[in-house]
């Protein structure tokens, strides 16, 4: 006979069958030592691959902002120390008790002395190029600042430059009392500025209220007097600029023929225009038909005494 097999009872189990309890519960299932390890493992690599992505961007912030600083220093012949790019921290990870750390990798080394440059701006840079956009170096005129203004505007737009770069380029062509001007608005300011408030701090310091009044009083009271009708748009034109937009075209066309002279808004009232384009148009013709006029009103009339000459020959042939 094969020997009996030998049944050893845990304390449990025995205390279990002395009670009269034949229900045995089901052992705990083991614990999985290699899946626990793995999603560690992937809990780590994902944590480090956050903060790399971090580090790269703060890295790309830092280099346009030293590629606009360094541009901005060549421009005004002046050298501006390279901005070290900040550190960053690795975060600390939970430890779990009875499982191997797997330590997560390293962050790229980030070069503070050489940063990585944004392509995006450098191509926006390239472009405004081909656009040919003067510099701006401060004016006691406000209408070539609003003009300066104006260009900038159409650039950008041109180009399709993104918003968050139209304030570094728009800070490329300041000179002179300009840049010396905004340098001190931004040291008066607390972190980024936007172009939004470059915008708005740039006409409270070149459109004050005074300039703008008289620019304003002009717009009323502008006459045509000795000026030609092509002269006398172009001024209207640059005056109704400070004047607000509260005039329809119908406002623009009587303000316009209120300016010009008497001969020549006697003719044009008569007409009834669709645009200001329109009422110029018709102006200039008119314009040529009276100097015409006077032309052939100012010329010495003919008389008859070429031909009496010759009435008198042709008497004195016939006798």
């Amino acid at each position: 006979m094969p020997p009996r097999k030998r049944v050893v009872l845990t304390q449990a189990a025995s205390a279990s069958r002395e009670g009269g309890d034949d229900h045995v519960p089901p052992p705990v299932p083991p614990i999985d030592q290699d899946a626990l390890r793995q999603m560690v493992q992937d809990a780590a690599r994902q944590a480090s691959q956050k903060v790399v992505q971090q580090a790269v961007q703060e890295a790309a912030r830092v280099a346009a902002q030293e590629v606009v600083r360094q541009m901005a220093a060549a421009h005004q012949g002046q050298q501006v120390p390279p901005v070290q790019a900040q550190g960053h921290q690795q975060p600390p990870i939970q430890q779990v008790p009875g499982v191997f750390q797997v330590p997560p990798s390293a962050p790229p080394v980030l070069p503070g002395q050489v940063p990585e440059v944004d392509e995006t701006l450098m191509r926006v840079m390239r472009q405004m190029k081909t656009v040919d956009l003067e510099t701006f170096g401060g004016t006691v005129d406000p209408g070539a600042a609003y003009n300066w203004k104006h260009r900038l505007a159409s650039c950008l737009q041109t180009i399709n430059c993104l918003l968050r770069l139209c304030l570094n380029i728009a800070e490329l062509y300041l000179r002179g009392d300009a840049l010396v001007w905004w340098d001190g608005v931004r040291s008066m300011r607390d972190g980024d500025m936007t172009y939004a408030e470059f915008l708005i701090a740039f006409d409270k310091k070149y459109f004050p209220k005074e300039a703008l009044h008289q620019k304003r009083n002009a717009f009323e009271h502008l006459r045509q007097g000795t000026r030609s009708v092509r002269e006398y748009e172009r001024e209207f034109c640059q005056l109704r600029l400070f004047a607000g937009n509260n005039f329809d075209q119908e406002d623009l066309i009587r303000r316009f023929l209120d300016g010009m002279r008497v001969d020549l808004r006697g003719r044009c009232s008569m007409v009834t225009y669709t645009s200001l384009e329109d009422l110029v148009e018709k102006a200039t013709v008119q314009k040529a038909c009276i100097a015409e006029e006077q032309k052939y009103s100012k010329a010495p009339p003919r008389t008859g005494r070429t031909t009496e000459p010759q009435k008198r020959t042709w008497d004195q042939s016939n006798i």
